[in-house]
């Protein structure tokens, strides 16, 4: 019985060791790293279905998919991933891309369906190199929106936006390029689609998406654009044989 527990535990470590994380937030409710699949690693099985053109190719940290005009990544809401998700509680949405602007002219980072109801929507600008955070509030409302000139072509950078039910902020690799005061908006969502369809696409690369039912803060952004398994809990690879030994005793 010994021998069994010690190898299940030897087994548990080599993977934990693996996959390098040891650690998770509680408020952390999709997580695609897109390595190779778009599964959700953060634990809630909130798994998404690529639809379209798309490939694996060199990302930000390992591999990232690659959308063409035609393609994203489709989630169903779920209890946690649920379809008020962003209507008045505090949310995050973090995300690198590389846009190549083969997309439209507003093209999708973050989309909910249907449009007549939330509609909670992340979008940039490729003409402008701006982004945009929209929704529902009476109608189809710019919540928050930076300047232009911040996203640029075949260029990675990470995005991210907030709500904490007093402001709307967005951040654009690290800085906080927008921010304006919190609406309610109407949610009911059904649908959440990574990249965009019909009149308003996206093309070129995402790696380490992230949602999250909370507001990072400024100090959280700049640790997450240093990768999401790095912004969570981790146990450093080097301890497997300290932890291999007290496994012995």
């Amino acid at each position: 019985m010994k021998l069994f527990t010690l190898v299940l535990s030897a087994t548990f470590l080599l993977m934990s060791a693996t996959l390098g994380i040891t650690g998770e937030d509680p408020d952390m409710v999709a997580y695609f790293p897109f390595e190779g699949d778009s599964e959700d690693a953060s634990g809630n099985e909130n798994h998404g279905k690529i639809e379209g053109g798309s490939k694996w190719v060199k990302g930000k940290f390992g591999d990232a998919i690659h959308l063409d005009a035609t393609a994203y990544v489709e989630l169903q809401v779920s209890d946690s991933l649920h379809g008020d998700i962003f209507k008045a509680d505090p949310f995050t949405i973090s995300a690198w891309i590389n846009p190549n602007f083969e997309g439209t002219t507003w093209e999708h980072i973050w989309r909910s369906l249907p449009g007549a109801s939330g509609h909670n929507t992340f979008f940039l600008n490729k003409d402008q190199g701006l982004l945009s955070w929209r929704g529902q509030v009476g109608g189809w409302t710019v919540l928050c929106q930076s300047d232009g000139g911040i996203v640029e072509k075949d260029k990675w950078m990470h995005v991210a936006v907030t709500g904490d039910g007093d402001k709307f902020k967005i951040y654009a690799d690290g800085e906080n390029v927008a921010e304006t005061d919190f609406q309610e908006t109407r949610g009911e969502n059904v649908t959440y689609r990574i990249g965009g369809t019909g009149g308003e696409t996206f093309a070129g690369l995402m790696d380490d998406y992230a949602v999250f039912t909370r507001a990072l803060d400024e100090d959280e952004i700049s640790l997450i654009m240093e990768g999401v398994e790095t912004f969570l809990p981790v146990e450093p690879k080097g301890k497997l044989a300290t932890q291999w030994a007290d496994l012995k005793r």
